[in-house]
This record gives structure tokens, C-alpha cells and sequence, in this order.
């Protein structure tokens, strides 16, 4: 299986915050986590981190807070729009992931996103698989710092997912 994994770090426009965006690219499609960062200083920040939403990330010397995540299967994707080091991506009804690439890895990501849509036809009618990454997205059970490599291959692996008719319309191309 094809697997690209990266982190960007994007800088902060105010203040001691940073964002980092996580990727997964695989056979399924492009998965996506951010979090707002900061360095983990003084006693402050150690005591009080978790009571203001942030979460002590082990092995790290950062304190996290959940902004998002997203995932966009291959078949649903309607357009690509390559940019100087990033690509957009979207799809769905409403879905737009960016992906961020290092000088290193654009050519990688570029290709694999090109190969990926080519080989595999869109699908514009209701999707129960890409509704149950779309409810995976509003999921709040889940932690600042986890492994977005992790978290995708456990929701893979995982239980089917109540479906509402709403979500599921959400996965009707236009």
C-alpha cells in the first residue's frame, strides 16, 4: 500500500501559537489533522494547560488543542488545484483539505494525488464508506497529540457507524 506521512508547521500570526497540520495520504484517500501548538513554559502552563482546552503531549515538549480534521475518499474528489508547494483538494459537497508540502516531499504528494484520481473513477451518487469518515470528522472522542497514522488505520479497521440521511447526502457530488 501507498502511504505518504507528514507534519507541517505553519508559523503563528499572534502570540506564542503555532499551527502543525498532520497528513495521511494512502489507498483510501487524504486525511488531514490540525492543531494549534505551543511550547510547553513555566509551571503555568503545566498546571494549568488542560482547564484552557490544551492537552500535554507525551514525549514532546508542546501543548496541543484540537482544531480539526477532515478526509476526502478518492472517488470523491472533484477537483485538484496544485499550487506553489501546496495542493487543494476537493470534494464532497463542501470539503476543501490543503495540503502543505516541504521543497522535499512536493513532487511525491503531486504525483501520488495524480495517480490516485486517475485510477480511480469518481462516484457522484450518496457514499456510506465516505459518510462514515465524515462523522469520523465530528467525532469529538479523540485526543490532541494522537497519531493521525493511527487514528485512520483504527477507524478503518473499526465499527460500522450510525449514519444519518443527512451526512450521507453530504457525499452526493455536484
Amino acid at each position: 500500500m501507498d502511504t505518504l506521512v507528514w507534519s507541517i508547521e505553519l508559523p503563528p500570526e499572534t502570540g506564542s501559537w503555532y499551527t502543525a497540520v498532520d497528513y495521511v495520504v494512502n489507498d483510501l484517500g487524504i486525511f488531514a489533522k490540525t492543531e494549534e501548538r505551543s511550547k510547553k513554559s513555566g509551571a503555568a502552563a503545566q498546571l494549568w494547560g488542560f482547564r484552557a482546552g490544551k492537552n500535554k503531549v507525551k514525549g514532546t515538549d508542546y501543548l496541543a488543542r484540537i482544531q480539526g480534521r477532515q478526509a476526502l475518499l478518492w472517488e470523491k474528489i472533484t477537483e485538484v488545484i496544485p499550487g506553489d508547494r501546496q495542493i487543494t483538494v476537493f470534494g464532497n459537497r463542501q470539503t476543501k483539505i490543503v495540503l502543505f508540502c516541504s521543497p522535499e516531499n512536493f513532487s511525491a504528494v503531486r504525483d501520488m494525488v495524480e495517480r490516485m484520481t486517475k485510477t480511480r473513477p469518481m462516484e457522484r451518487g450518496p457514499s456510506r464508506k465516505a459518510a462514515g469518515w465524515l462523522c469520523w470528522e465530528q467525532d469529538e472522542d479523540w485526543e490532541a497529540g494522537e497519531s493521525l497514522e493511527e487514528m485512520v488505520e483504527a477507524e478503518r479497521n473499526g465499527d460500522q457507524r450510525f449514519i444519518e440521511d443527512e451526512i450521507l447526502a453530504e457525499t452526493v457530488l455536484r
